[in-house]
C-alpha cells in the first residue's frame, strides 16, 4: 500500500496542473481571511480568559463602572481669556451632544459651578471664582493658564468599533469647533491611545515581515548558491504566510503584541522545510530522473520532516495550556503557521521541479564552493567528537545545569508600559495628562451581595477599608460607599438601615452610581502609590488574605478586581505557567517519539535539548533579560525549534548506518550530508528571528535576541552535541531494545517495533 508521501508524489508527477490549481485556490481563500484580521492593544483580555473567574470579574465590573475617558489637551497663551473660555464652554456643550458620550469635565464646567451657572465676564470676575476654587480641584484641569484638560468619558458598554468611531466623531467636533488663534487641542486617554498602539502594532508588523524576508534573502543568496532555483523557499514561505494570515483572520484570532512575534518564528521555520526539500530534492535528482526524485524526495524525506514538525507543533501546543490569552494566541498561530508552511515546502519544491524540468548544478559547480568545504570540515569535526565525546558532554552539561538553577534569579517584567515604543506620541500625550493630573494608582475590591445597602454591610465596608489602610503603607486613600454615606452623615455610618436609606436618598445618583449598582454590587477604591508588578502581586495577596480575616457578613462576598489585580496575579502566573509548558512540551514530544519511533534510541534527540533549556537561562541572567508574556514561551518553543535538528541528524546517521556504514563512518557522513543544510536553514532562521532586535517594541525586541541565541544554540545541539551522544549511547539504547524485545518474545530484527 503507498504511503501518503508516495501518493503525492504519485499526484504531483501525474497531475501536476490540478494541484497547482488546489494549491492556487487555497492562496486565494486565504486572501479572503486577510480582511477579518483584528489587532489587539493590551486589554485585560489579553492576560485574562473573559470566561474565567478573573475575566468574569472584570467583564462585570466594566460593565457597571468602567467607562473609558478621553482627554483633550488644550493649549494657549490665555486659556482664561473670555474669548478662550467661550470658545471651551461651545465645544463641551457640543461634545456633550455627541451620542456616546455620557459626560464632559473641563474648567468651564468649574468656573460655572462657582458662579451660578453661567461663566464669568471678565478678567477680574475669573480670578474671583478661581480663588473659591479648592486647589485640588483647580490644579486637575489647570496648572497654569497656558494648559488645561477636558475630560471626555464614554459610556462604559462601548465596543472596540464602536468606542473608536466615538473617538472618530469627536476628532470630528474639534475639528469643526474653529478654535480662536494660538489654541491647540490634542487628543489624549487611553482609548485614543489604544487606536494609536494598534495602527502602530501594523506597521511594526509589516515592517517586521519585510524585514525578515530581506534578511533571509541576502542569507539564501549567500549560502544556498549551489542549488537551481535558490529562491524558492522565499516563495514558499511567502505562501505560507498568506496562508497563516488568511487561517488566522478566518478563526478571529486576535493580533496581539505577541503574536506579531509570531511570524518571524513561522518564516523562520518555513524557510527551513523549504530548504530541507530542496536540498534533497538536489541530492537525488543527481542520479534520477525528475519524476523519481520527486518520489524519493517525498518517501525519504518526508516523513522525517514531518516528524520534526509534528514536534515543533508539539511544542507550541504546550503554550494553549497558558491561562493567559496572549500566549495561547502565540501558540495558535505559530501552530497554524508551522503546518501552512510545512504542506507549501511539501507541494511547492517537487510541483515547481515537475514543472520547470529541474536539472541540478555540475558537480564542478556544486562541489567547488565554500559549502562544500563546510560541509567537510562538519564531518570530520563530528567524527573527531564522536571518539571522544564524554570531555563535551561534561562542559556543556555543566553549563547547563548551572542555566537551570538561575531560572528563579531572572527578573520578570509585565509591565506594558515597557512594552511599546517610548516615542510612541499617543504615549508622550499621556503621559503628559499623568503628570498634569498626578500619577496614582488604584486597586479595586469588588463587593456584590443583596443587601449592600444596609447599615451592617456598610459597617463592614468601612471596617474592611480602614484595616486595609492601616496594614498597608502603600495605600494612600480610600473611596468606597461607606466612604460617601459618612460624607452626608458627618463622618459616622448610620445605626440602622433606616437611617441608611435616608442618608442614600439625600446623595446625588451621579454621586452614588460611582460605588453603587442597583443594591447588588458596589467597589472600594483603595488608592495607592505608583506600584510596581511585583508590589501589586503582594498587594493583591494580602488583600485575599484581609478579606479572610475580615469575613464579610452571611451572603456577602468580597473579590480583588481591576487591572492592578490582573497585571499583579500576571507576576506570579507568568512563571508558574512557564514552567508548567516547557515541562508539558517536553512531556509530549517524548511521548510523541515513543510513540512514533518505538525504541529506546529514539529519545537521544531529548538530551541535547534538556541543555539548550539551561544554556537559554544562563544567557538570560548574564544578558539581565527579563521575563515576558513572549519571553516565557522560550522554552517550549525551544523544544519544539531544536528537537528538528536533532531529528534529523539521528535519521541521517541512522540511514547511513543501516546502508552498511561503520558507526563512526556513519557519524561522520550523516552530519557531512546533513549539516549543511540544517546550517543553511539554521542561519536563515537566525537572521529572520534577527529583525525582531530592530523592533520598536520592546517586548518584542527582547525576544528577539533570545530566540538568535535559542537558534544558534540549537544549531549547536543538533550539529556538535548530537553526535556525542549518539556515540556514547547509542549502542547502550540499541542493547536495551533487545533486551526488552526479548522480553516481549519479538523475533530478531523487530527492535525498532517494541509496542
Amino acid at each position: 500500500m503507498n504511503s501518503p508521501f508516495g501518493v503525492l508524489a504519485d499526484a504531483i508527477n501525474r497531475h501536476p496542473g490540478i494541484v497547482a490549481g488546489i494549491l492556487v485556490a487555497v492562496i486565494l481563500i486565504s486572501l479572503t481571511g486577510l480582511q477579518n484580521l483584528n489587532f489587539k492593544s493590551t486589554g485585560y483580555d489579553t492576560f485574562v480568559w473573559e470566561d474565567s473567574q478573573d475575566g468574569r470579574h472584570m467583564e462585570n465590573y466594566n460593565e457597571l463602572f468602567g467607562s473609558e475617558t478621553i482627554v483633550l489637551i488644550v493649549q494657549g497663551d490665555d486659556l482664561l481669556s473670555i474669548e478662550n473660555l467661550e470658545y471651551l464652554d461651545t465645544l463641551t456643550f457640543d461634545l456633550k451632544n455627541e451620542k456616546s458620550v455620557k459626560s464632559v469635565s473641563g474648567i468651564t464646567e468649574i468656573l460655572k459651578a462657582y458662579n451660578s451657572g453661567r461663566l464669568p465676564s471678565s478678567k477680574a470676575e475669573t480670578d474671583l471664582i478661581l480663588e473659591k476654587i479648592p486647589e485640588e480641584q483647580k490644579a486637575y484641569f489647570s496648572q497654569s493658564q497656558l494648559i488645561t484638560l477636558i475630560a471626555v468619558t464614554f459610556d462604559g458598554e462601548l465596543s472596540d468599533s464602536e468606542e473608536a468611531n466615538a473617538l472618530k466623531n469627536v476628532g470630528t467636533v474639534i475639528e469643526n469647533s474653529n478654535p480662536p488663534p494660538g489654541l491647540s487641542i490634542k487628543v489624549s486617554g487611553e482609548p485614543a491611545y489604544n487606536i494609536d498602539l494598534q495602527s502602530a502594532m501594523q506597521g511594526e508588523m509589516k515592517t517586521l515581515i519585510s524585514a525578515t524576508l530581506l534578511l533571509m534573502l541576502v542569507s539564501i543568496a549567500f549560502l544556498f548558491s549551489y542549488v537551481r532555483y535558490r529562491m524558492l523557499p522565499v516563495v514558499i514561505i511567502s505562501t505560507g504566510v498568506i496562508v497563516t494570515f488568511g487561517i488566522t483572520g478566518l478563526l478571529d484570532i486576535s493580533i496581539s503584541m505577541p503574536v506579531i512575534g509570531s511570524f518571524p518564528v513561522i518564516i523562520g521555520l518555513g524557510i527551513d522545510y523549504g530548504i530541507q526539500f530542496h536540498a534533497r530534492f538536489n541530492d537525488e535528482v543527481r542520479d534520477k530522473s525528475v519524476g523519481e526524485a520527486i518520489y524519493s524526495t517525498l518517501i525519504k524525506a518526508g516523513p522525517v520532516v514531518l516528524i520534526a514538525m509534528c514536534t515543533t507543533c508539539l511544542g507550541f501546543l504546550a503554550l494553549l495550556s497558558s491561562p493567559i490569552p496572549m500566549i495561547s494566541q502565540f501558540g495558535s498561530v505559530c501552530i497554524i503557521g508551522v503546518i501552512a508552511s510545512f504542506f507549501t515546502a511539501l507541494i511547492i519544491v517537487p510541483l515547481t521541479f515537475r514543472i520547470t524540468g529541474y536539472r541540478p548544478k555540475t558537480c564542478k559547480r556544486a562541489e567547488s564552493g565554500f559549502m562544500k568545504k563546510y560541509s567537510t570540515f562538519l564531518g570530520k569535526f563530528a567524527g573527531a567528537v564522536a571518539k571522544n565525546p564524554v570531555p563535551l558532554i561534561l562542559i556543556l552539561a555543566s553549563a547547563a545545569v548551572i542555566g537551570m538553577q538561575l531560572d528563579d534569579k531572572v527578573q520578570t517584567n509585565v509591565d506594558t508600559n515597557t512594552f511599546i515604543p517610548q516615542d510612541l506620541p499617543a504615549k508622550i500625550d499621556l503621559d503628559n495628562v499623568k503628570s498634569i493630573v498626578g500619577e496614582t494608582s488604584t486597586f479595586t475590591v469588588m463587593v456584590e451581595g443583596d443587601r449592600l445597602t444596609s447599615h451592617e454591610v456598610l459597617g463592614w465596608i468601612d471596617e474592611f477599608g480602614k484595616y486595609a489602610d492601616n496594614t498597608h503603607e502603600e495605600i494612600t486613600g480610600i473611596k468606597s460607599l461607606a466612604e460617601l454615606v459618612k460624607k452626608y452623615n458627618n463622618g459616622e455610618i448610620p445605626k440602622t438601615d433606616y437611617e441608611t436609606k435616608l442618608i442614600l436618598q439625600k446623595i446625588p445618583e451621579d454621586e452614588k452610581s460611582v460605588f453603587l449598582e442597583g443594591d447588588m454590587t458596589t467597589v472600594i477604591e483603595f488608592e495607592t502609590e505608583e506600584l510596581s508588578n511585583m508590589e501589586k502581586n503582594e498587594l493583591v495577596k494580602s488583600i485575599r488574605k484581609d478579606i479572610t480575616w475580615i469575613d464579610p457578613p452571611a451572603g456577602i462576598s468580597a473579590m480583588p478586581t481591576g487591572m492592578s489585580q490582573i497585571t499583579g496575579d500576571l507576576v506570579e502566573n507568568l512563571g508558574v505557567t512557564k514552567n508548567h509548558m516547557t515541562a508539558l512540551g517536553f512531556g509530549m514530544i517524548l511521548v510523541f517519539l515513543i510513540l512514533v519511533y518505538r525504541r529506546f534510541s529514539s529519545l537521544l534527540p531529548v538530551i541535547p535539548i534538556a541543555m539548550i533549556l539551561g544554556w537559554n537561562t544562563l544567557i538570560m541572567y548574564i544578558l539581565n533579560i527579563e521575563y515576558t508574556p513572549l519571553t516565557a514561551c522560550l522554552g517550549s518553543m525551544t523544544i519544539g525549534i531544536a528537537m528538528e535538528y536533532t531529528i534529523l541528524v539521528t535519521e541521517r546517521f541512522e540511514e547511513e548506518l543501516n546502508a552498511g556504514e561503520e558507526f563512526f563512518t556513519a557519524i561522520r557522513r550523516g552530519v557531512e550530508k546533513i549539516g549543511s543544510a540544517i546550517t543553511i536553514s539554521g542561519a536563515t532562521t537566525l537572521l529572520g528571528f534577527s529583525s525582531l532586535i530592530l523592533s520598536d517594541f520592546n517586548v518584542i525586541k527582547m525576544f528577539g535576541e533570545t530566540t538568535v541565541i535559542t537558534i544558534f544554540f540549537s544549531l549547536v545541539g543538533g550539529i556538535i552535541v548530537m553526535p556525542a551522544i549518539i556515540s556514547l549511547l547509542y549502542m547502550r539504547c540499541r542493547d536495551a531494545d533487545k533486551w526488552v524485545y526479548g522480553l516481549l518474545g519479538k523475533k530478531k530484527g523487530d527492535e525498532s517495533a517494541l509496542l
